[in-house]
Order: structure tokens, then C-alpha cells, then sequence
């Protein structure tokens, strides 16, 4: 399975699989492609779909290949690793609302991690991986007093 971002007289995000392909999505040539977001990572049974308006947060949404579904919402992802399969990014809604979340696309299971509260940054790269290993993950930023801090989470 494919997908396709196509930008011609029309706007729309095509599926396609093997010699069928379906529109997802498509808008008024008038608007931008911005409205409908363009495909940031393509993963085995999932693809990430990134929408990014003027000074909004990147936001995205994790949908399932198969059902068109949508898995999790999420904003300013901050890490992403192709190889490894996961990625790092700030919740949006419900469970993962204040926390990061670290989501592996081989098993699709998310990690929820507390953000920090003491900080200036209140969305878009606020954050920096500095390690991720099976027991834990680190990150750095910048506290209140404008200083590097590094702050280890323990993995389940």
C-alpha cells in the first residue's frame, strides 16, 4: 500500500494499493494544501498525516492503513527514528493531553510520559531526546530560570 500526496488542479491525498487507488481527501483548488495536511512518515500498517497552519503547532494524526481509522492524535513530534520504528512527540487529547508520547509502529502501543511544568516553552520544540533505550528515556529543555535540564523517565 502506497500513499500518495497529489498537488495538481486539484488537491487530494490518494491510497493506493496495488493497480486501485481511492481518494482520501481532497478540497477546493482555492485552498491550501496546508487544509489537508501531507503524509510526514509512512510505516507498514500506518501512516502519519502532518497538518501545519501558519504559527499553529505541527498536529498530526496516526491512521490505520486497513480502516482508515484514526489511532491517536498528537503535536511537534520532536523525535523520529525510521529504523526503530517509534516516535517521540507532545499528546493532545485525552490520555496523552500534557504528556509525551513515545509510539512504536512495529507493535502500535504508546509510552506516556508527564511533560515538565517548569518551563517557558508551551508547544512547538520545546523538547530534545538525548537518549532512548529499553529501560529508559531522557530528555532535555529549558527550565524557568532559562538553564539546560535533562530529565530521565523510567519505561514500563
Amino acid at each position: 500500500m502506497l500513499i500518495k500526496s497529489i498537488n495538481s488542479d486539484s488537491n487530494a491525498t490518494v491510497l493506493v494499493k496495488g493497480r486501485d487507488s481511492s481518494t482520501l481527501n481532497s478540497a477546493e483548488t482555492k485552498l491550501g494544501v496546508e487544509v489537508l495536511g501531507y503524509v510526514y512518515a509512512d510505516f507498514d500498517s500506518t501512516y502519519i498525516m502532518m497538518t501545519h497552519k501558519d504559527a499553529e503547532p505541527l498536529t498530526f494524526e496516526l491512521i490505520d492503513k486497513a480502516s482508515g481509522q484514526t489511532i491517536i492524535y498528537g503535536q511537534s513530534p520532536f523525535y523520529r527514528d525510521t529504523v526503530k520504528q517509534v516516535m517521540m512527540f507532545d499528546g493532545m487529547y485525552g490520555k496523552g493531553r500534557g504528556k509525551f508520547v513515545l509510539y512504536n509502529f512495529k507493535t502500535n502501543k504508546a509510552e506516556y510520559f508527564t511533560a515538565p511544568i517548569d518551563t517557558p516553552c508551551f508547544c512547538c520544540f520545546c523538547w530534545k531526546l538525548m537518549a532512548l533505550t529499553d529501560t529508559e528515556v531522557k530528555i532535555q529543555y529549558e527550565n524557568l530560570k532559562h538553564e539546560k535540564v535533562q530529565k530521565s523517565y523510567p519505561r514500563k
